[in-house]
């Protein structure tokens, strides 16, 4: 109860900062929601044209709205329809604007079809894959659905989804969800029916088409699991995909319930080393080599499926909430798989793609700056967001850090988030709050560059040792842990800096030969450390 008083007194006085901005620029529509899209597709023999029909189940927030607008680009409309009678439309510079006229009210579902043509210039690619078979895969991200079927392209607005696919008949196809239907339409043509029960952000809605070899390996608590592996590709995809389950696994009991009906493992033609599409994850064909190397790929979409699917960013500049977690959470399996030595050098790695980028252009996590989604794909998001992750676990121990992690992922399951979101939950499990950790880390760019001076006085037993923050940034706030080597012991001591310089005196059992910062590599910090006595 204390924890809970804490945390509605936060949220009264506006003390979870930023929980509010979505600033990247995408025209929300905030009295409409999507429900629901029911997406048909017929995939010719030859070609790359397809035929779709996409209805849509909308609920209406609000009174008055007399036009639906949603993303397509290029296609062919042929008809639109809205409650099953023909209405009229607009297509024009990507928007599909569909007329539903004057008599819907707040509460009401509307149903709008369209019937569609073409060939789709992205998002979906109908081309020969790397051992010159032809293969269908949709690859949506940021907000390239749009070219291929029409919605609300943007993850503020969640939906489930089916897909029903008529294809021809050597083609297996996988999609989201649960397989309902594999029939037989003609002797050449095949029709196959997938559907979601939970709701997905529209960048993770795809389709995969090809001749595979399908294996599948086991299940772990009633999920299966599954490899769509190019034919030739059979035992390497096997051998790169052999610790999935144990990821499902790892993830589930770490975090929580796996939000969605399968867990498919899919080779294919997207232009990402990995795409966390829910419940079907699609891999880059070139990435498949049966050594294994991929493995980091393979946890980082899997750890995706809680983070970025299920809890989903409604704003893009919040993409950490996404990828950093992915970053953190893929790395924290090989800590518990293959121990403590391959997580730090896994964060060593994310420090140093980090450094890298902070000396190109400094710039925070959370940039409302940027304006090309694919610039958000860098090291801020990703290697930043990770080890952000990594400080506040450090900052509030393991079993609160869990908690929160667990019952984030519980309270905000198949929703969206912001940050303000995920820093209300950490601070109602750490039980203070963390304002200042969230604004200097997420809010801020830059990161603290230490320098330690120190000094031994034999008569007095003391160790001096003097911190200064050298940054061009101002002063982090830094709970920092020093180390006093003597040979093979350490004395260690808890200190935290809040100023550009100062300087703390220990009592120690014994000179100290060596002093430390962060021995255990807990802070996004870079350190100089030496003697001053002489």
């Amino acid at each position: 109860m204390k924890k809970w008083i804490v945390t509605a007194a936060l949220v009264l006085l506006g003390l979870a900062p930023r929980a509010g901005l979505a600033s990247d620029g995408y025209p929300r529509l905030d009295d409409v929601d999507i429900l629901h899209y029911r997406i048909q597709l017929d995939i010719g023999d030859t070609g790359k044209a397809i035929r779709g029909e996409a209805t849509i189940l909308a609920e209406m927030l609000a009174s008055g709205r007399e036009v639906l607008p949603l993303d397509l680009v290029a296609l062919t409309v042929e008809q639109v329809t809205v409650d099953g009678t023909r209405a009229d439309f607009e297509h024009r510079d990507g928007r599909l604007r569909i007329t539903l006229g004057d008599g819907h009210a707040e509460g009401d579902t509307v149903t709008v079809a369209a019937i569609y043509y073409g060939e789709p210039v992205d998002g979906l690619f109908i081309q020969n894959n790397k051992f010159g078979d032809r293969s269908v895969f949709a690859d949506n991200w940021p907000n390239r659905a749009r070219h291929w079927f029409p919605g609300v392209d943007h993850p503020y607005d969640k939906a489930t989804v089916e897909f029903i696919v008529t294809a021809p008949a050597a083609y297996d196809v996988v999609a989201n969800g649960r397989l309902l239907e594999t029939a037989t339409v003609s002797p050449e043509r095949k029709r196959t029916h997938w559907k979601t029960d939970a709701p997905i952000p529209t960048y993770c809605m795809v389709v995969g088409a090809a001749r595979f070899a399908i294996v599948r390996p086991g299940s772990w608590q009633g999920i299966p699991v599954s490899y769509y592996l190019f034919p030739e590709d059979r035992d390497a995809g096997t051998t790169d995909f052999s610790r999935s389950t144990d990821m499902l696994a790892f993830y589930t009991e770490l975090i929580g319930p796996y939000p969605y009906a399968k867990l498919a493992l899919v080779q294919s033609s997207t232009r990402f080393g990995g795409m966390e599409n829910a419940s079907a994850i699609f891999f880059s064909e070139k990435g498949i080599t049966g050594t294994r190397r991929n493995e980091a790929v393979v946890a980082h979409e899997i750890a995706h499926q809680w983070f970025g699917d299920s809890v989903t960013e409604s704003d893009w500049h919040h993409l950490w909430l996404s990828e950093g977690f992915a970053t953190y959470f893929g790395a924290l399996f090989f800590e518990e798989a293959d121990g403590e030595e391959r997580f730090q050098e896994m964060l060593a790695r994310s420090r140093a793609r980090y450094f890298t980028a902070n000396r190109r252009a400094p710039a925070p996590i959370y940039n409302p700056a940027i304006t090309d989604l694919f610039d958000l794909l860098n090291a801020y998001n990703y290697s930043k967001g990770g080890l952000v992750l990594h400080m506040l676990r450090g900052l509030m121990g393991d079993d609160a850090f869990f908690e929160g992690i667990r019952r984030f992922y519980r309270e905000h399951r198949d929703q969206t988030v912001l940050t303000g979101d995920f820093q209300a939950v950490m601070e109602s499990e750490a039980g203070e709050r963390l304002d200042w950790f969230f604004d200097q880390w997420i809010y801020r760019p830059g990161h603290p560059v230490v320098e330690a001076t120190w000094s031994w006085d034999e008569g007095t037993r003391e160790a001096t040792v003097r911190l200064s923050q050298t940054q061009r940034q101002a002063p982090f706030r830094l709970p920092v842990t020093l180390a006093f080597v003597a040979e093979d012991r350490q004395q260690r001591r808890q200190i935290e800096l809040r100023d550009r310089s100062h300087v703390f005196r220990f009592k120690l059992d014994r000179a100290p030969g060596e002093v430390r910062v962060d021995p255990d590599a807990w802070l996004l910090i870079e350190t100089r450390v030496r003697r001053g006595d002489g």
